[in-house]
């Protein structure tokens, strides 16, 4: 038993033109322009985000609000008064308890973002973060180094969250530091 014989060559073309090429494989697929987020977008997402997060620091906030207190002479007023803080074992929980939603928030935030392209806020305003050059989920390393560029936006009187505004990307400055977009979904 031996091997198949090859397929013959395929014939000559009419016109002497010689054979006909092998095929160079489908015709490219061509992706239309991605669609970028708006400002008004973003801003809903913020607010969505931020409404979210009050669920991770409730509980800090209920032992600050409802532990134990103590009766103090509050400073700054001119004649001495009394007032009633919390003590410091009740601050020391709270501030623990407020680290911990915060870690919390945002190693979930940033997993979300990383592997979906879109936190809470984003999935329901409609829009996703890629990557600028190849339009993929970003990861959470990135995402984790995008929220915390995102002091950087916040800097110089806000304007790296407005420049979305004037950019005609609508980019934002930690967008533009982490190689992001913004695009609707």
């Amino acid at each position: 038993m031996g091997t198949p014989a090859p397929p013959p060559p395929p014939p000559p073309l009419q016109g002497g033109f010689g054979v006909v090429p092998p095929a160079y494989g489908a015709a490219p697929v061509y992706q239309p322009l991605p669609r970028f987020a708006g400002w008004w977008q973003r801003v809903g997402a913020v607010i969505i985000d931020g409404i979210v997060s009050i669920v991770f620091f409730l509980p800090a906030i209920i032992v600050i609000a409802a532990g134990p207190k103590e009766i103090t002479a509050c400073s700054g007023f001119e004649r001495s008064q009394l007032c009633e803080v919390p003590t410091s074992g009740t601050t020391a929980l709270g501030v623990l308890l407020y680290a911990g939603g915060f870690f919390l928030f945002l190693m979930l935030y940033c997993r979300r973002v990383g592997s979906r392209g879109q936190s809470w806020g984003m999935s329901a305003t409609g829009y996703k973060i890629v990557d600028e050059r190849t339009g993929a989920v970003i990861g959470t390393g990135r995402a984790v180094g995008r929220y915390f560029a995102r002091i950087l936006s916040a800097m110089p009187c806000y304007l790296g969250f407005l420049w979305p505004l004037w950019d005609s990307e609508n980019r934002t400055f930690h967008d533009m530091i982490v190689r992001t977009r913004a695009v609707r979904v």
